[in-house]
């Protein structure tokens, strides 16, 4: 599990948010303080933030020139393309110092220029690499989030309106309809009338309220659109990212900032500076390793207040150390103490990485089960809903109505003189009427459920359905229904884990013999995925009740399963 981890974490450096704006963006405060080379800037602060300012606009643009070459690399070059541009910028950087330095006018002296050089060759190649991995992992993560917080709320949305209109069905329908009932009986008793009469207010209690009652019924069968999602605020979402940060891995992160400050110490201290940072590499995975083990706050500001007061105190730790070994070396230690503010921003770098990559496959997972639940809810209401609409609907329209039409006509064809008489008549209807629409409606047809869940669908992401000619009478079947209608859970689920956010094909096909075939068409791609593998146990179980196929066709990909 490590291997496919790392590999994955390899290749974000080298994909599309290898460099980025953000690559510019997150260095440029250390381009103008610690890694501003300040001390070789002759001139107060304003001459230093001058050309280091001027330096790091220049760097943007050479930034600007990788950005162009890496739309051209495509293929195993890309990686070592990279890797180059990276090595180019940290070359450059010292020069592009000078540079800015003469453009305007402020002296400034080369130094040990080919330490600087190698210094800022391993700054950039660590600090890029890690920023791509970030930025790419964000706008993963955020698509993901985005896509299936978006789907979620759309669901319990449906969930909710077909909770609300199976509600005021019910309340229209049937109560409307028996207290309408209820109250000719009432009048009838209480008020004694003649057969004529009698026949009557039957006839109008089935034109006036049985009649339109249906009407209603039967024109509240069209769903309703779907509504646009609400847009997912940063806010939101960085207060659930840095709310579930933990600490970073200790070993990883102490090796990483060591290999920063080995080729820096080396410049300024010579090789003893090796003994020191060897000790500081053990004071940062002692410090480290309690970090992992401290409880943290649950709100996300806290959190982050936390780790950072964490990181700054073992920053001065290793600063302390680092003074001491140096000083028996007999070494007189030379800015030493910058590792005290750049530890806790390399820390916090490399804690946000990691817990970002262990947040995305476990908000995959969580949120596209929460999805498959919520869609599966919302499903199961809809079908109540137009389950108890289409037998109210023929119950009131071909039950209740005829009842009254016929009682009527009873009472026309062989009236009673007796007034005690009709009104026992119109009793006995108006029970029979009530019974019926007090009974219990009958289960779904297995089809019924598949629409439903189709319905559900379409209003928690863009899908469009097509159903080909003869493939709805085959969901007749109910284990059949039952494998399609898994089979549209689990695929849907994964077109809206693992897409892009574009509009899902979904199709219904006659298979052979007897069977359907259900093939979903969704943006994104495979990325590494298979039938077989451990993430893909619903791809699995799938193939047990049919053929699966899963493949990629020019940034499409395709879920097709036959169902025998």
């Amino acid at each position: 599990m490590v291997l496919p981890n790392l590999r994955r974490s390899l290749a974000r450096i080298y994909g599309p948010s290898a460099v980025t704006w953000w690559s510019w963006l997150i260095t440029l405060p250390f381009a103008l303080t610690v890694m501003s080379g300040q001390q070789y800037v002759t001139g107060g602060p304003a001459a230093v933030f001058a050309v280091a300012g001027l330096q790091h606009a220049i760097l943007g643009v050479v930034l600007l020139v990788g950005v162009a070459v890496l739309r051209v690399v495509r293929g195993r070059g890309r990686a070592v393309a990279v890797l180059l541009i990276y090595v180019v910028v940290g070359a450059v950087r010292p020069l592009l110092f000078l540079e800015a330095g003469g453009l305007l006018g402020i002296p400034v002296e080369p130094g040990d220029l080919v330490g600087r050089i190698a210094i800022n060759i391993v700054s950039l190649v660590v600090v890029l690499a890690l920023i791509a991995v970030g930025v790419d992992l964000v706008r993963e993560h955020r698509g993901v989030y985005r896509r299936l917080r978006a789907a979620q709320r759309a669901s319990e949305r449906d969930a909710a309106r077909a909770g609300e209109r199976l509600q005021a069905l019910r309340s229209t329908a049937v109560d409307g309809v028996v207290a309408a009932l209820e109250e000719a009986a009432h009048e009838a008793a209480a008020h004694p009338m003649q057969a004529p009469e009698a026949a009557r207010l039957l006839r109008a209690v089935a034109q006036d309220v049985v009649r339109p009652a249906s009407h209603r019924v039967f024109a509240d069968g069209a769903p309703e659109p779907a509504q646009e999602p609400e847009p997912l605020g940063p806010r939101e979402w960085s207060a659930s990212v840095i709310g579930g940060m933990r600490a970073a891995p200790p070993i990883a992160t102490a090796l990483t900032f060591s290999l920063l400050v080995v080729p820096y110490g080396i410049t300024l201290s010579g090789l003893g500076s090796l003994l020191a940072v060897a000790a500081g590499l053990l004071v940062l995975i002692a410090a480290n390793a309690a970090a992992a083990r401290l409880p943290l706050p649950r709100r996300a500001a806290a959190r982050l207040t936390a780790l950072m007061l964490v990181y700054v105190a073992a920053g001065i730790l290793l600063s302390v150390v680092d003074t001491l070994v140096l000083r028996l070396l007999g070494i007189e230690p030379e800015s030493v103490w910058f590792q005290a503010g750049m530890y806790p921003v390399i820390a916090l770098g490399v804690a946000f990485v990691a817990s970002l990559t262990v947040r995305l496959r476990r908000d995959q997972a969580e949120l596209e089960h929460a999805v498959q639940v919520s869609v599966s809810t919302a499903a199961r209401i809809r079908a109540d809903y137009e389950r108890e609409r289409g037998a109210l609907a023929r119950l009131l329209h071909a039950g209740v109505q005829s009842e009254l039409i016929a009682g009527a006509l009873a009472l026309t064809a062989a009236p009673s003189a007796d007034p005690a008489k009709t009104a026992e008549r119109i009793a006995e209807v108006v029970d029979r009427a009530r019974t019926a629409l007090r009974g219990a409606a009958g289960e779904p047809e297995p089809a019924e459920q598949v629409q439903a869940l189709l319905d559900s669908w379409s209003s928690a992401i863009g899908l469009d359905v097509r159903v080909g000619k003869g493939a709805w009478d085959r969901l007749a079947d109910p284990l059949r229904a039952t494998a399609v209608a898994d089979t549209i859970s689990e695929g849907l689920a994964n077109a809206v884990r693992h897409g892009n956010g574009a509009p899902v094909l979904l199709e219904l096909r006659p298979g052979e013999p007897e069977g359907v075939r259900v093939v979903i068409v969704s943006g994104g791609s495979l990325g590494g995925r298979a039938i077989g593998d451990r993430s893909g146990i619903g791809l699995r179980q799938l193939s047990e009740r049919g053929t699966v196929a899963l493949r990629e066709r020019s940034g499409r990909v395709e879920l097709a399963v036959a169902i025998p």
